[in-house]
């Protein structure tokens, strides 16, 4: 069915106007954007006065879901997504979370029966689980052979070079109240993930690991059809303290059931030029490898490289990016009755992440509490 699903935008920062409000105009026939939601009244106002017709504007998120104009809501705010998830669920709403979708396996358990009791969607922004070019990469681990390893490589600059040239709308009219309110939130869920482990994991395990690193383990979940098990973890330089804005590098190494091994490495490199990403699998009879694009670059696609003794296979992922593929799929969901939710998937993500905390903690002579503490 191709009528138009009215949805509402609750987070209006760099994602949402990089990447989802083009998309949306994009698929106007697909949807109709009704309502936007900012704890900024200035930036809410702004990115309105944007869009075409009569657009609801507020910084009440359980305003925005409770309208009778709004049948979907796409959660785009910084952080967890999990309190507005679970109330735009409760108001009935149809939903799209970006990622992280909870800080705690509990959470995302919840929100799954939730929405399936409902008969809701619930789609987490994986993104990267969308790319055009997932049908030739499956089929590539299927022709390399026995595989011996897989990576996953994020070489991550630093943020306003990720973002690069791109014009967004940003004011500072939020209400502190607010802030400090959702920074107590996290705070709470951080601790019945992680117990009494200090500030300074916390913000790793929510800064780095749940807002970044999680794409790594959620593509490998998916393309491998489940997670390793973690063999070791480590960060460079040495473990905190260090200033916020400079996170460390991370290495996670696990394997699977069939002796596959598996190497997630995530760089922090403040001034390398570029955004780079890749997944590359290695087997009996050949090698592959995926290009990611920077996510705050539009219009782009992955592209995958299948080498073998005889043969080099090249595959683009066609002119649609994930991003625009990803909104498709949750108007599918909506519009076919279907309605899946990626819950499950998340709290496996975010179950292996506590275990990447409890590992790295260990060898500061540190023991996990919480829900990591409880599966040691």
């Amino acid at each position: 069915m191709r009528r138009r699903i009215p949805v509402a935008l609750i987070g209006l920062g760099s994602i949402a106007q990089i990447q989802h409000l083009p998309n949306l105009a994009r698929l106007d026939s697909l949807f109709r954007v009704t309502a936007v939601a900012d704890i900024s009244p200035r930036l809410t106002r702004a990115v309105a006065d944007r869009l075409p017709g009569g657009v609801f504007t507020s910084t009440d998120w359980p305003e925005v879901c409770a309208r009778p104009d709004v049948e979907g809501v796409l959660v785009l705010t910084t952080g967890s997504h999990e309190e507005i998830a679970e109330g735009a669920l409760r108001a009935g709403r149809h939903v799209f979370a970006e990622k992280p979708l909870c800080l705690t396996v509990e959470g995302a358990e919840r929100l799954h029966g939730m929405a399936a009791s409902k008969g809701l969607v619930l789609q987490v922004g994986y993104m990267k689980l969308h790319e055009g070019v997932l049908p030739d990469l499956r089929a590539g681990l299927g022709a390399i052979g026995d595989l011996r390893l897989v990576r996953h490589t994020v070489y991550h600059p630093d943020d306003s070079v990720c973002v690069g040239p791109a014009e967004t709308l940003r004011f500072d009219d939020a209400d502190p109240a607010v802030l400090l309110d959702a920074a107590a939130f996290e705070e709470r869920r951080t601790a019945e993930a992680l117990g009494e482990l200090s500030g300074q994991w916390g913000r790793l395990y929510r800064e780095v690991l749940a807002a970044s690193f999680i794409h790594t383990v959620s593509f490998l979940r998916d393309v491998m059809g489940g997670l390793p098990r973690l063999k070791s973890a480590d960060l460079w330089p040495p473990s905190p303290p260090r200033p916020a804005d400079q996170p460390p590098c991370l290495l996670a190494r696990g394997r699977y059931p069939d002796q596959t091994t598996t190497e997630m490495t995530w760089l922090w490199l403040p001034s390398s030029p570029a955004y780079r990403e890749s997944f590359e699998a290695h087997g009996t009879r050949g090698s592959l490898e995926l290009r990611f694009p920077n996510a705050y670059l539009r219009d782009r696609a992955a592209t995958l490289t299948v080498k073998s003794r005889d043969t080099v296979a090249r595959h683009t992922g066609g002119e649609e990016s994930a991003f625009l593929r990803e909104l498709r799929n949750f108007h599918r969901a909506i519009t076919t009755g279907d309605h899946p939710t990626d819950a499950l998937g998340a709290r496996d993500d975010t179950a292996f992440l506590q275990e990447m905390v409890a590992a790295l903690a260990r060898k500061d002579g540190l023991a996990a509490g919480g829900e990591a503490g409880g599966r040691l």
